[in-house]
């Protein structure tokens, strides 16, 4: 392994590290914790959440306990992959990020 390669694996192990947590944090969260944003110019973005609408300068509209319960799980899904990435990438370094 080159030298230069200890900083990308160094970097993806960080980023690794920080991935886990946030599929821990996704998992352990209610639905209700997620909310979808549409950003727009000006205010013209709008935020599906539980509540809707947080200030009187954002758009926003209440969704369905189902709609945030599957966005979760759209969120999980692709942290996984992400981290699948990160791991896939390290094993082509020759780096076991599975061995714990």
């Amino acid at each position: 392994m080159k030298l230069a390669d200890l900083d990308k694996v160094n970097h993806l192990a960080a980023a690794l590290r920080d991935i886990e947590g946030l599929i821990r944090m996704a998992e352990t969260a209610g639905p209700d914790a997620f909310q979808l944003f549409i950003e727009a110019p000006g205010d013209a973005s709008l935020k599906m959440s539980a509540e809707g609408a947080s200030t009187t300068h954002s758009n926003g509209i209440g969704v369905s306990a189902d709609f945030l319960a599957r966005l979760k799980g759209l969120a999980i899904a692709e942290l996984h992959a992400r981290r699948a990435a990160a791991m896939a990438e390290l094993a082509g370094m020759g780096v076991d990020a599975a061995g714990g």
